[in-house]
């Protein structure tokens, strides 16, 4: 066993329970983040009882709202010293139109600005860490678009905004990267692949997200297959530091992927949006 604190989203199904499950060994204490606590207690159970050493904690995290996120970030900063790793798993696939609590649109608004708001209140806390680390989950969805003018609220086909959201996300990567890698913080982004899990489906599309889920389903990765490439950013930060990658592999982004100029705009577009008076608290 480590002895780490490990602080995960998402981590009540899918690739994100696989995680946890697969780094029960490596951390002594994991922060279930988890929109759904009565899954998350669950979950708790089932870890403690395959380690007695380990120690859990749930904190109610509901990405889409952020109020939730800012009081699940709190409870972060007043109970925990420090946290060695951060996985911002958590992601959500729309097949119909949907807003967050905010008004934005809910898939950027969960896969990006929920977890970047996090990230900015409880980066204090990573930083007190000796070998501080954050993996985002991304996709290579990102390539299907650009960012548009009105990103946040913009509009689109589902998949157009899911890769929207994603590569938002692959530009928070790159200026955690930039202006934290001097600090000591490590930061990847992985693709996990096509993995069979429960994203998109809804109560309002349940019918339809079923017959999607049953023609792809042969195609698609295991949870735990999906959760390889995370696995592998934890468990050797320095090698895969400002990495996309998949699978122990760089993917090498398109140039629209890469922008700075766009990554810029995005940040500051971000910082202005959530009312915050600086790229992450320090």
């Amino acid at each position: 066993m480590g002895h780490g604190t490990l602080a995960i989203t998402g981590a009540t199904s899918g690739i994100g329970r696989a995680t946890a499950e697969a780094l029960a060994a490596d951390f002594d204490e994991i922060i279930l983040l988890a929109r759904n606590v009565v899954k998350a207690e669950l979950l708790k159970k089932e870890l403690r009882s395959s380690n007695s050493a380990l120690k859990v904690t749930v904190v109610e995290c509901n990405l889409a709202s952020l109020a939730s996120v800012e009081k699940a970030a709190l409870h972060i900063q007043e109970n925990y010293d420090r946290i060695d790793c951060l996985i911002n798993n958590a992601g959500v696939v729309s097949l119909s139109k949907q807003e967050t609590k905010d008004g934005y649109e809910l898939m950027m608004g969960t896969n990006y600005l929920g977890h970047y708001l996090l990230t900015h209140y409880v980066m204090p806390v990573l930083l007190n860490s000796s070998a501080p680390q954050i993996v985002i989950v991304s996709s290579n969805a990102y390539g299907f678009t650009t960012l548009k003018s009105d990103y946040f609220k913009g509009k689109g086909n589902p998949m157009q905004l899911y890769g929207r959201s994603k590569l938002a996300t692959l530009y928070f990567m790159q200026e955690l990267h930039e202006q934290f890698s001097p600090k000591g913080l490590r930061v990847t982004a992985v693709h996990p692949g096509a993995v069979a899990t429960n994203l998109g489906k809804t109560q309002q599309n349940e019918k339809f997200g079923n017959l999607v889920y049953g023609a792809l389903k042969p195609f698609f990765l295991s949870p735990e297959e999906g959760a390889e490439s995370t696995l592998l950013a934890v468990r050797d930060k320095e090698k895969y530091d400002g990495m996309y990658m998949h699978a122990g592999k760089e993917i090498r982004l398109k140039p629209h992927g890469r922008s700075y100029y766009a990554r810029k705009r995005l940040i500051g577009d971000t910082i202005y949006e959530l009312y915050l008076d600086e790229f992450m608290e320090r």
